[in-house]
């Protein structure tokens, strides 16, 4: 794995482009979502820490956040993500992605359709769950991770686990931490994680792989070409 990670810029359809990190490590795509406020150094060491385990980390700034273009608009995550995922997932293969706080709402509307069977939440606080159209929402294998000494998302966890479609897996850890430090303060959380990712999301990358062997091939040797000419 690089020692540090490379810089990307995702272009959305619509112009808007979007800033991050990525470690470019030759595996299953994992996609991580700051929530809404914060950016891609609120996760600190945690993005290195599963890219150390065999996964492609994306770590991507919101739009308006960061050095991400736009405005910050929490209404428009439900918007970006769909066009974010597509880039992604044409590039690397289905994706899993990884939010916490309130940006977690935003995984519930996409599934293995747009790029992303594979989904972890970690310390899910949706602003209004009880208006969500429950009906509307996608199914995914989901990871729910939480530290169960915290009232308000015990409690957010408790309405909208059993609303939650297709099949899914709720981990606790005893603290009140959300969101990464939650992770760093409770380092188990980190290895169901890493575990949950190895066991559901190798199987779609490996399948697409196979599916477009011929094009990654294309693809390495005209990358080899490349580094070829530059050298030369």
């Amino acid at each position: 794995m690089p020692a540090t990670p490379v810089p990307v810029a995702i272009r959305l359809p619509d112009g808007l482009v979007l800033r991050g990190h990525e470690w470019p490590v030759d595996g299953p795509a994992v996609v991580f979502l700051h929530d809404h406020g914060d950016d891609l150094d609120a996760w600190g060491p945690l993005t290195a820490k599963v890219a150390s385990h065999g996964f492609r980390v994306i770590s991507v700034e919101l739009r308006g956040h960061g050095l991400s273009d736009g405005d910050a608009d929490p209404g428009l995550l439900g918007q970006d993500l769909p066009a974010l995922l597509g880039e992604t997932a044409a590039s690397f293969g289905p994706v899993a992605l990884v939010a916490y706080g309130r940006a977690t709402e935003a995984l519930l509307f996409v599934d293995k359709d747009q790029g992303a069977p594979v989904q972890v939440m970690i310390s899910p606080l949706p602003d209004a769950p009880r208006d969500i159209d429950w009906r509307t929402t996608r199914s995914a294998m989901r990871l729910v991770l939480k530290g169960a000494l915290n009232e308000d998302v015990e409690h957010q966890v408790g309405f909208i686990y059993p609303r939650m479609r297709g099949p899914k897996l709720q981990v606790s850890g005893a603290s009140e931490a959300t969101g990464p430090p939650l992770l760093e303060d409770q380092p188990q959380l980190l290895e169901h994680m890493v575990t949950f990712l190895r066991r559901y999301l190798t199987g779609h990358h490996l399948a697409w792989i196979a599916d477009h062997a011929d094009q990654i091939e294309e693809a390495r040797e005209e990358r080899l070409a490349a580094e070829a000419g530059t050298e030369s």
